[in-house]
């Protein structure tokens, strides 16, 4: 292009100006600085300065596969207390029940101790057993030979109503006349006594007395013992039965008398 082109451009339109040459050998340029927020940023993942190191554990049971360490939840001291509280509150409920109900069974058990102790004493004057066989055999015993000594042992034997009533059956004549009439002997062999209650003040007992009930006379030695009784011939020629009674001995002015008198068995 000639000179005159160059001039003839229109006017108000700059030159062009002429573009340097790069240069043969020239580094290229480093990377350039980012700025937060900008569209690289947002679209790649930054990756971090170092990763973690990983562990590799040993292959066992105890061994979690996830080693991550989790964020665990930590109680405030308030709310750890609080549950504490009503745990112990829970235990200590059925433990009180149960204190409660023994202390009833040892109550109940205490009182069944007392009442049987007060039914049966450990201690037993030994008063109420002398009393009671000696008596038992003053009320059976008789003599033909000292009829009217008899009686009255029978009756210093007994008190109360049952003493009224041995005298007035024994004066009637009836049963006195009867062994007189055979020579009759009678005895009451004691074999055992057995307490069956005695009162807290010891002033009233019921025993059990087992025994045999002999009985002579001039036909008794020839008569055989009835058939399906407890009764057998002895060698002397009286006829032996075996018979139980019960009796309620009283405390009278210091002496023991019989107040009750039940023949149990008798043959």
């Amino acid at each position: 292009m000639s000179d005159d082109q160059d001039d003839r451009l229109p006017e108000g339109r700059p030159r062009p100006t002429p573009r340097a040459r790069p240069a043969a050998a020239r580094p290229s340029p480093g990377p350039r600085a980012r700025v937060a927020g900008s569209r690289r940023d947002r679209e790649e993942p930054v990756t971090p300065a170092t990763a973690p190191a990983t562990v590799e554990l040993p292959a066992s049971d105890d061994v979690r596969e996830d080693a991550t360490p989790r964020a665990r939840t930590r109680r405030t001291p308030s709310s750890a207390g609080a549950g504490a509280a009503t745990g112990t509150a829970r235990r200590r409920l059925p433990a009180a029940l149960l204190v409660l109900a023994l202390l009833c069974v040892a109550a109940a058990a205490g009182g069944g101790v007392l009442l049987w102790q007060r039914l049966h004493p450990t201690h037993v004057d030994p008063e109420i057993l002398a009393a009671a066989r000696s008596g038992i055999q003053a009320v059976y015993a008789y003599d033909y030979e000292d009829s009217e000594g008899s009686v009255q042992g029978k009756l210093d034997a007994l008190t109360g109503d049952l003493r009224d009533q041995y005298e007035q059956d024994l004066t009637d004549g009836g049963i006195i006349s009867s062994y007189e009439q055979v020579s009759a002997t009678t005895r009451y062999e004691v074999l055992d006594v057995g307490v069956q209650q005695v009162d807290e003040s010891q002033e009233s007992a019921t025993v059990v007395v087992f025994g045999q009930y002999v009985l002579k006379s001039v036909n008794s030695g020839t008569q055989p013992a009835p058939e399906g009784s407890e009764c057998t011939v002895t060698p002397e020629g009286a006829q032996s039965c075996v018979q139980t009674v019960r009796a309620t001995l009283v405390d009278v002015d210091g002496d023991w008398k019989i107040s009750e008198l039940t023949v149990l068995t008798t043959s």
